[in-house]
């Protein structure tokens, strides 16, 4: 059985996280598959045969920002792989970034709907370029979020993002834009910019998968989970019942993001 990298997982301090994720579910009508403790996380881990986890973790308020990373940085390990949480709104956003590069992190991640903004805005295009140039991969939120009416992170938009920030790494979660797929295969496909799988498996056809992994190029795809809120298990299950080659699996599951990450 190969092994797997999972670069979309969300954990929270245990004192937060029965809270946490109780709310998020409650929001958004969904049900969690874990607790979101890092011991939960490192136990289902084990199970599905995945070597490492990329964390992270949404600020929905400004203030929280220094606090969540600290946080983060602290939970890294040979097997865990903290990305850190930015906000827009932050007044201190651009000093924080140059701590993040500092301090080590690999990549950041954000949310257009919890955190009120639209990725093609002029402040998200500069915030972009400080990314840019710090070398920190933007893990960015795609598509639906059923917490949410308005859809914030619209492929489209995103495409604009990328336009005016080419030499950003960009990691789009949800095949690029959960429940939006086809305006993905419009504007998304073909681009520089790196999938994740997390949260889409269950909800799109295997050929519409399949259609999409070639077009976009397997060597894009990253495999993601969205812990809690799919099983770990499941989810690599599911994607090895796609149609995709050995040779392509392999790719998704853990060698593409051996390469994007330097990992050993």
């Amino acid at each position: 059985m190969t092994y797997a990298i999972d670069v979309h997982v969300h954990v929270f301090p245990d004192e937060l996280a029965e809270r946490a994720v109780t709310s998020l579910a409650d929001a958004a009508n969904a049900r969690a598959f874990g607790t979101g403790t890092i011991r939960d996380l490192l136990e289902r881990m084990d199970r599905a045969n995945v070597r490492r986890s990329v964390l992270v973790s949404i600020a929905t308020r400004p203030a929280q920002v220094k606090k969540i990373n600290d946080w983060l940085w602290k939970q890294k390990s040979e097997r865990l792989i903290p990305f850190a949480a930015l906000h827009p709104a932050d007044p201190e956003l651009f000093d924080e970034i140059r701590r993040l590069k500092a301090i080590g992190f690999r990549g950041v991640k954000l949310h257009p709907n919890y955190q009120e903004f639209y990725p093609d805005e002029e402040r998200i295009i500069e915030l972009g370029r400080a990314l840019a140039d710090a070398g920190l991969i933007l893990l960015l939120h795609g598509g639906v979020d059923w917490a949410f009416e308005e859809v914030n992170a619209s492929p489209s938009r995103i495409a604009r993002l990328n336009e005016a920030v080419p030499d950003l790494t960009f990691i789009i979660a949800h095949l690029g834009g959960f429940e939006r797929w086809m305006e993905v295969e419009q504007t998304l496909v073909g681009s520089d910019m790196y999938f994740d799988v997390s949260f889409t498996l269950p909800y799109l056809k295997n050929e519409d998968f399949v259609r999409i992994a070639h077009n976009h190029g397997v060597e894009k795809l990253l495999f993601g989970t969205d812990y809690p809120w799919q099983d770990i298990s499941e989810s690599i299950a599911l994607l090895s019942q796609t149609g995709l080659n050995e040779e392509e699996l392999a790719a998704i599951l853990h060698g593409n993001a051996e390469r994007l990450l330097s990992l050993d």
